[in-house]
């Protein structure tokens, strides 16, 4: 086992390339600078709403915490897929020079409002009283307007922990942000081979490669009614592949082959690509579960990556096909992925610790072989 720092996954391990251009200018040269706040989410399947309570927007000066805005309001966050973002702070002033770290202080009433209509209360861990911090690293300049994008996963922030016949719901914030004047975007169509009708409520994963040629996750959305997607604030520098096995259907759910795009390697000159596929069903599958040890404690959360290897112009690759954050019981810890066609893959579990500050560390387990056979639960347990 061995502790990671990923460049885009969870708070601590999040290092971003804010560079000093800007979205705006004033009439001036000097005096302050200014910052505007966006927020956006990714999809989370299973669930109708997801509301977390912001109270204020902070970034950490020279001098101490400076408030960006205080917007003190319960936004739903699965409302902001599909471009729509939610502003959290509009023109804040601040003096000039360099940043490295954010947070976002969360207040109470956060809840999530299950498939069946009810809503249940989300717990925020105490860890979390001096807010959710992201580390960054840009510089603001005289007389310039930064807009900053920040991306809070609910897929991958939301943990269930059983307790009798009911589970509880407790927030585990998978955060991190972007400068969108120095970020990129994939987009396309998803269709079904048989018939070229669209892909609706696909997920698509834009994913990069590490030196050692492990892929990490770089964003996520999913196919509107039309089978479009857009894959945005990617950040330039950076080569992406766009990953899709999707799982869709009104009202009974079909499973797809897998497809990974070509390389796209994004630039400030060339910042925008286009990548469309066909998939083909397949006709039967199976699925994949087992137990995760030792347990998660009170202030971690697991998040299993299901990969398969893919052919794409550049060789051979594994990808990520499939997300899932685990399960905990009183005893037990397991995670599940149904509908996966029948195949080869690889599994690992990604554990984060949340410290009392607000920062996180992640521990990466060692990869796990699996074979899924139709009609069949393949088991594989994970050691975090």
């Amino acid at each position: 086992m061995r502790v990671t720092r990923t460049p885009k996954l969870f708070l601590a391990g999040l290092l971003l390339a804010f560079l000093a251009a800007c979205s705006g200018s004033s009439s001036s040269s000097t005096g302050p600078g200014a910052m505007n706040v966006h927020l956006v989410d990714g999809p989370l399947a299973g669930y109708l709403e997801l509301n977390v309570h912001i109270v204020s927007v902070e970034i950490l000066g020279s001098g101490g915490w400076i408030t960006l805005g205080t917007p003190d309001r319960t936004i739903n966050l699965l409302k902001l897929v599909g471009g729509v973002d939610e502003s959290l702070v509009s023109g804040a002033t601040l003096p000039v020079g360099h940043y490295g770290q954010m947070r976002l202080i969360l207040g109470a009433g956060n809840t999530v409002k299950l498939a069946d209509g009810s809503i249940q209360p989300l717990t925020v861990p105490s860890g979390l009283q001096t807010g959710i911090k992201l580390v960054v690293s840009f510089d603001v300049a005289p007389g310039t307007t930064k807009d900053v994008w920040i991306d809070f996963d609910a897929a991958h922030s939301l943990l269930v922990v059983q307790a009798g016949a009911s589970g509880q719901y407790h927030l585990r914030p998978t955060v991190w942000a972007f400068d969108k004047l120095v970020t990129g975007s994939i987009h396309g169509t998803l269709t079904d081979a048989a018939g070229a009708t669209p892909l609706a409520g696909a997920t698509v994963f834009a994913e990069t490669l590490d030196p050692t040629g492990n892929p990490v996750l770089a964003r996520s959305t999913v196919t509107d009614a039309t089978g479009a997607y857009t894959l945005d604030l990617l950040p330039t520098g950076s080569t992406y592949y766009v990953v899709s096995q999707p799982v869709t259907g009104a009202t009974t759910l079909k499973a797809y082959g897998t497809k990974a795009s070509e390389g796209f390697a994004l630039s400030t000159a060339t910042s925008v690509f286009t990548y469309s596929a066909a998939f083909t069903a397949v006709p039967a599958t199976g699925g994949l579960a087992g137990a995760i040890t030792p347990q998660a404690s009170g202030t971690q959360s697991d998040q299993v990556q299901l990969l398969q290897s893919l052919t794409t112009a550049s060789g051979s690759h594994p990808f990520i096909v499939r997300t899932a954050m685990a399960t905990q019981g009183t005893t037990t810890e397991t995670y599940a992925f149904d509908l996966v066609p029948p195949g080869a893959y690889t599994l690992r579990g990604l554990r984060t610790t949340l410290a009392l500050d607000g920062t996180t560390s992640i521990r990466t387990s060692a990869a796990q072989a699996a074979t899924v056979a139709a009609g069949a639960t393949a088991t594989a347990n994970l050691a975090l």
